[in-house]
């Protein structure tokens, strides 16, 4: 009489499959999820970016505060701190900084929108403090 099923070793062979599979492909997952976070801070930066704008056309000068712009201070998930770095009458500064799991991109801890001279110009850095503006401002 024959039996029918799986042998220890037939189950062993497919585990040992399915663990390299994940090791393999849990580091690209990782990358895609923090570069998804990043956009969400980045979209967060370009919509303060634009109430900046709404509240220059009416004042003298840049909001210092994010609480005049009716913005939060923090994105939607909560995985970047917002701040207004610096503001005057002709340029200011914006910052999203990692918050929570999103430490762990330590590509892009703080991304950085800034308006000088009536250009924008976008930054990141790293853990380290080294400029990172490809990786976290794709173009």
């Amino acid at each position: 009489m024959r039996t029918r099923g799986f042998s220890l070793i037939e189950i062993v062979v497919v585990l040992a499959i399915l663990a390299v599979l994940a090791v393999l492909t849990l580091p690209s997952f990782r990358e895609h999820v923090l570069k998804g976070r990043r956009a969400e801070a980045r979209e967060a930066l370009l919509a303060i970016q634009l109430a900046q704008e709404r509240f220059r056309s009416g004042h003298p000068r840049y909001a210092e505060r994010l609480e005049d712009l009716a913005q939060s201070s923090m994105t939607r998930s909560s995985l970047y701190r917002l701040r207004i770095a610096q503001a005057d009458a002709t340029r200011y500064t914006l910052e999203a900084i990692a918050q929570g799991s999103q430490t762990g991109d330590r590509r892009c801890q703080v991304l950085t929108l800034r308006l000088e001279s009536g250009a924008v110009h976008t930054s990141g850095h790293d853990a380290s403090g080294a400029e990172q503006a490809d990786a976290c401002w794709p173009r």
